[in-house]
């Protein structure tokens, strides 16, 4: 099963040969459904390119979406569940603040701070409206393509 058509064509950064798309549905297990949905959505909206790396004091895999040197998103598939990190820029976050969101999502949105860098917003999606909030926030960064 794979994760997304052309998946096999991911770049790999630091840290060698990553899971496989066997082994990322297996860790997700009953969150898998969201996380196909949210990778399919990346693809088909976004020409940035998935680049999976390891990270973080435990070295565990991550999937940055990036283009022209600027991350879109970051997914990290965790054990039953994924987390998603969006960065809003001040203006990002003023643009957002007019999107409908989902209870979850709007909630990671008003609890984050606001840095220098962005506002780092840390969600962890459990149902599509979730997603659909992720999509609606990543619109405020980049336009996605036209179908």
């Amino acid at each position: 099963m794979a994760i997304r058509k052309g998946w096999e064509g991911i770049t790999l950064g630091k840290g060698g040969i990553g899971p496989s798309d066997e082994g990322i549905i297996a860790e997700l297990g009953d969150m898998s459904s969201l996380w196909t949905e949210m990778v399919d959505y990346l693809a088909s909206s976004y020409d940035h390119e998935p680049v999976m790396v390891r990270e973080g004091k435990d070295r565990t895999w991550t999937v940055r979406y990036r283009k022209g040197g600027r991350t879109l998103v970051t997914l990290y598939p965790r054990k039953g569940e994924f987390v998603v990190l969006v960065v809003l820029g001040s203006d990002e976050a003023s643009k957002a603040k007019g999107v409908r969101l989902s209870k979850r999502v709007k909630e990671a949105f008003e609890t984050a701070k606001q840095f220098h860098d962005g506002r780092w917003l840390w969600i962890r999606p459990s149902t599509k409206a979730d997603v659909g909030s992720v999509a609606a926030l990543l619109a405020t960064k980049r336009r996605p393509k036209r179908p």
